[in-house]
């Protein structure tokens, strides 16, 4: 298998580590893999997640074409999408999570325009939406998409009925209504010179499971520059960075995601999202 590092930008020649950020990225033989922030897959706009704190849609984060060796749940799943609510300080709204798992509305939340919404989309529930959770109670999710579903037209949030008290940006989360990053453009390269390519990621440096080579465990000069050259990009396999504590349960098909890609915050660190395992977890 190969490892592959993301650039962001709208030309090939002209990309950056983050959208918007100028510390640039050389991608050789860069091909477009998809797109962050902004609007999501067609996945029908019913389907778009929400918090199950404020009931508010999810940002967008980036949708994600994967090469075959990181299809990992079936060939058909040819790429993923990855949302999040950043509502682990928002302000419950009462009923939300139970309609979200599914539960009849009440009269009176049926006759509420927004929590009918809610409800609607627990209706019409993305058959692949994996629900993640990080460890200080944020929501996230990630969708698995058909090639279908990754060309079809690109869809806006849901119409925006929010009631009144739902517009506090320190009481409501991160939602699609708020706070969407512009599209960009997400571009996919071949990492090369990587010796964990292939590996599941431990802690255990050189000595490590398989030969792996956890980030700044040798003093072996080449790798120390290769290390230096990668940190702070989102990539596909290969070395992990992570900012405190290496998950476990990873392997070789992790996906690292950089903090800002797509409005995502993960308060200036960065995510690992194993997409064979379903390991989730991020630090700053």
């Amino acid at each position: 298998m190969k490892a592959y590092d993301l650039g962001f930008g709208e030309s090939a020649d002209a990309l950056s580590v983050r959208p918007g950020q100028s510390i640039g990225i050389d991608l050789p033989g860069a091909r477009v893999a998809g797109w962050c922030g902004g609007r999501a897959p067609g996945i029908g706009t019913s389907s778009w997640p929400r918090s199950p704190v404020t009931g508010l849609p999810m940002i967008h984060v980036i949708t994600l074409e994967l090469p075959e060796d990181y299809r990992r749940k079936g060939e058909d799943l040819v790429a993923v999408s990855f949302f999040q609510a950043d509502d682990h300080v928002a302000d419950d709204i009462e009923g939300v999570d139970e309609l979200l798992a599914g539960t009849a509305p009440t009269p009176e939340q049926a006759a509420d325009p927004f929590l009918a919404a809610v409800a609607a989309t627990a209706a019409a529930r993305h058959p692949r939406q994996e629900d993640l959770e990080d460890m200080i109670g944020g929501a996230h999710a990630l969708i698995r998409l058909t090639a279908e579903e990754f060309a079809a037209p690109r869809i806006d949030p849901p119409a925006d009925i929010r009631p009144d008290g739902l517009g506090d940006k320190y009481g409501r989360g991160q939602n699609a209504w708020d706070d969407s990053a512009p599209e960009t453009t997400v571009w996919i390269g071949e990492r090369t010179g990587d010796p964990n390519t292939g590996l599941a990621p431990t802690e255990d440096g050189e000595d490590g499971k398989d030969g792996y080579v956890a980030a700044w465990s040798s003093d072996d000069d080449d790798l120390e520059a290769f290390w230096s050259s990668v940190e702070g990009v989102s990539h596909l396999g290969g070395t992990v960075m992570p900012c405190q504590g290496l998950p476990g349960g990873l392997t070789p098909y992790v996906f690292e995601l950089e903090d800002g890609v797509g409005g995502v915050n993960f308060g200036g660190g960065n995510a690992q999202i194993d997409l064979e395992s379903g390991v989730f977890d991020w630090a700053q």
